[in-house]
């Protein structure tokens, strides 16, 4: 008889505690880490709001061997998905909701075969030195084993979040460092303007090596027609295949009044027109990430765009001879 009470009481602080400690824990249980990244926000916001790379550094993944990754990237980001399947780790999926370039990314996750995501969201501040990255998780709890279960799963997934911005933080600090960045990016005008241009074409490669000899040939031929040069000189892209990386361009130089047409250089005018524009600072080998840094903010913004892009090199390798002070005006033209 002794011993029913005992379980009988047992039984009872059980069902209390069961019943009780719940009511004392909030119904969305949130979790959040955060770890300071030597790097800027725009050289860690892609890689994360697309899921490249993630498996690298996943806290799961990478503690799981048997798990498959299925990584599904979208143009501005938003519906870029990551799913995992493994036989510790079991599946489940993230999709990105939406993002504030270079600052916040909100996204859904389902574990298993839940039916109602949890919401994870990640933030970059900018601070001396890098970026403060922090990563955060929400999810809505049933009383009471929903939120006594949380309770528990709370302090492991803090755990994970501490570990996986640990491997972020290693992975991107260990990767080469790159040379240039690009400046804010903004919408605002190109004034007009007057000058002289010849006609290229060929691959980034092949452009490299015959735009400096366009270049003395424009200046050559300002020089005769008694043409003052009035801002850096200047390549219009007027077209790009991605398949074979070719493109038409024009190399032009500006001048104050108008010239004329002499064999290969042609006289141009250029009226006023709205860009989204931004400076990339460092040499010309690294424009891949700025050109997709721009195209993710005009994709993101529902911008309209001619299809062609004006580069300024405002500052080059005819007047700098350290490449990582090459500063260069980039612009796709609005329609």
């Amino acid at each position: 008889m002794k011993a029913l009470k005992i379980i009988l009481i047992i039984v009872v602080v059980l069902l209390a505690a069961i019943l009780i400690v719940p009511l004392f824990s909030p119904a969305t249980a949130k979790v959040s880490s955060e770890t300071e990244i030597a790097l800027e926000p725009a050289d860690i916001f892609p890689m994360v709001a697309s899921y490249t790379d993630r498996e690298k550094w996943d806290p799961w993944v990478t503690q799981d061997s048997t798990t498959k990754v299925t990584i599904d990237p979208k143009p501005g980001y938003v519906g870029s998905t990551y799913a995992w399947d493994g036989k510790k780790l079991g599946t489940g999926r993230m999709e990105v909701k939406s993002v504030v370039e270079n600052q916040k990314i909100q996204s859904s996750l389902w574990f298993g075969k839940v039916e109602t995501p949890s919401q994870v969201e990640w933030n970059f501040e900018p601070v001396d030195g890098g970026t403060l990255v922090t990563w955060s998780f929400s999810q809505e709890t049933t009383y009471p084993i929903g939120r006594l279960g949380m309770m528990f799963g709370k302090v492991f997934l803090k755990n994970s979040f501490d570990l996986g911005l640990a491997n972020l933080k290693e992975y991107l600090e260990s990767m080469p460092r790159k040379s240039s960045g690009l400046g804010d990016i903004t919408v605002a005008t190109l004034p007009p303007m007057t000058a002289l241009v010849v006609e290229g074409a060929g691959t980034m490669e092949s452009i490299g090596e015959q735009i400096s000899g366009m270049y003395q040939m424009l200046y050559a031929e300002a020089a005769k027609q008694q043409l003052e040069i009035t801002g850096p000189p200047f390549a219009l892209y007027l077209d790009y295949d991605e398949s074979t990386g070719y493109s038409n361009f024009l190399a032009g130089v500006s001048v104050k009044s108008p010239g004329v047409d002499a064999g290969d250089v042609k006289a141009m005018s250029y009226p006023e027109m709205s860009a989204v524009q931004a400076v990339h600072k460092g040499p010309y080998e690294e424009f891949e990430g700025s050109y997709e840094q721009l195209e993710s903010y005009i994709e993101t913004n529902g911008m309209d765009v001619k299809g062609q892009v004006f580069e300024f090199y405002q500052v080059g390798m005819m007047t700098e001879s350290d490449p990582s002070k090459w500063e260069t005006l980039i612009a796709f033209p609005l329609k």
